[in-house]
């Protein structure tokens, strides 16, 4: 049985895909599936990851024929996805090698229908990472909406019990559809529960569709407001949070640190030289 399917929507990311591929490649402990959407890319991304599938049957490759964002490329995998569990890695992110193992096994013995992890920021080219962002044991959908603790690229989901999961395809698209997906998912099963170990990279690259930090927050408020439907008031008690964590997320948990003081030997073989 396969045990986690890992989604990767892919787009222009040619130069992250060897470190993408060794991230996933050295996870251990069980059977999974690895299936790239390729996002109608326009550089040489496509062929890479067909390449790569040649040689490893876990991998499946999509190809779609007009660029259309990561929701609907994560949708179009998990249309297709085996796995119990489902987990999301974008191709400029990776994970540490134990990364799928301890948080397949703090699913089975919790039994959570969502979980995260901790994890840190690390510079494009991946010499610099910053301080482990560390949530609290559960978050439910209130402090969901005012902190930014759960990155998609930590998440972990139990299909079994969240059976009919895909992201909400909102129109016109906004920033903020893994953000509502989980929202969704808390008012339905409850809090997400951390699984306390620090095991992902999140790539801090520039012009990617997450630094634009004002249209993050516009997207956010017409969350709140048109899509949720949440009271004036308490959208803007969420906002006022979700801004003041976002100031503390950029400043205090941005890549400062050597990265190889942290990660060592793992930084080493993962740097991007030509960043």
């Amino acid at each position: 049985m396969i045990k986690v399917s890992i989604i990767t929507p892919v787009f222009n990311s040619a130069r992250f895909l060897p470190r993408l591929f060794e991230s996933i490649k050295s996870q251990y402990g069980f059977e999974y599936e690895h299936i790239l959407v390729d996002d109608c890319s326009s550089d040489n991304s496509l062929q890479i990851i067909r390449a790569y599938a040649l040689n490893n049957f876990r991998v499946r490759v999509i190809a779609s024929t007009e660029n259309k964002g990561p929701v609907i490329a994560r949708n179009l995998a998990i249309k297709v996805a085996r796995g119990k569990y489902l987990a999301f890695l974008d191709a400029d992110d990776y994970w540490l090698p134990d990364k799928l193992f301890v948080q397949t096994q703090f699913m089975e013995t919790s039994s959570a229908f969502l979980s995260f992890t901790d994890y840190r920021s690390i510079s494009e080219d991946g010499s610099l990472i910053g301080r482990r962002l560390c949530g609290p044991r559960a978050v439910g959908h209130g402090l969901h909406h005012m902190t930014r603790f759960i990155g998609c690229l930590t998440i972990m989901i139990n299909r079994e019990k969240c059976v009919d999961f895909m992201f909400p395809e909102i129109s016109p698209a906004m920033r903020a559809e893994d953000f509502l997906a989980w929202s969704l998912l808390m008012l339905r099963h409850g809090p997400a529960q951390r699984c306390g170990h620090d095991l992902a990279r999140y790539s801090v690259v520039r012009f990617s569709r997450s630094s634009n930090t004002l249209r993050s927050a516009t997207s956010i408020w017409s969350v709140y407001r048109y899509v949720e439907k949440l009271s004036l008031l308490r959208a803007l008690i969420y906002f006022s949070c979700y801004g003041i964590f976002t100031v503390l997320k950029r400043f205090w948990f941005r890549p400062r640190l050597n990265a190889i003081d942290v990660d060592g030997g793992l930084c080493r073989s993962y740097l991007i030289k030509d960043a």
